[in-house]
């Protein structure tokens, strides 16, 4: 009887085991050879599962992502105030090397996205947009609903993503102490949004 194989879990085992190859190379370094040195198949089989290498870059990203989705809904059933998840939330990626590693893929694939002009890259980008457009939504929301700031915050969500990813240009360009710019344009926006009688 013939083995059946899920596709999408085989994908997912290769991405997971060139995580570190993407890693330590970046996107421009690694090849379909060294992927499936790494994942432990032959470079026939990772045509099976993937079309090109930007494909296999995008499953790996994914995996980073999720991984980063996991601990930002961690964060954010903690019981602490709204203005320390979106702290925390937006500083999450300048936290530790495992995330500074995966900041200079993102700020690769960045670069490689923005002159490109590649269609899959860009509409992963929008993707990802909003998935973390929903994780922001979510925090404003609770403290909209809880009355600790303005029902106007709403409409200022994409703009703490644009922020953020803005951040991730400006650390590595200008050599910005994230963290220290995180927390001050933090305490900025919420003396804009909060409620005065909780200010």
């Amino acid at each position: 009887m013939p083995i059946v194989v899920n596709k999408e879990e085989k994908r997912r085992s290769i991405a997971l085991a060139s995580k570190s190859l993407l890693l330590e190379h970046g996107i421009k370094n690694i090849t379909i050879s060294k992927i499936a040195e790494c994942a432990g198949v032959g470079k026939g089989t990772i045509y099976e599962y993937f079309s090109n290498k930007e494909d296999i870059v995008f499953e790996i990203i994914s995996v980073f992502i999720a991984e980063h989705e996991k601990r930002l809904y961690e964060l954010i059933s903690e019981d602490i105030s709204t203005k320390d998840k979106i702290k925390r939330s937006l500083s999450l990626l300048y936290s530790d090397a495992y995330y500074e590693k995966q900041l200079s893929i993102y700020r690769e694939f960045l670069a490689i996205s923005l002159t490109s002009n590649v269609d899959e890259m860009i509409e992963f980008s929008r993707a990802c947009r909003e998935r973390f457009l929903t994780i922001l939504d979510q925090i404003i929301d609770e403290a909209v609903i809880k009355g600790e700031i303005n029902a106007e915050a709403r409409d200022l969500v994409g703009m703490l993503h644009t922020y953020s990813v803005g951040m991730v240009v400006e650390s590595k360009v200008d050599g910005i102490d994230a963290k220290i710019h995180i927390d001050q344009f933090v305490e900025a926006f919420f003396t804009l949004i909060q409620k005065k009688d909780m200010r």
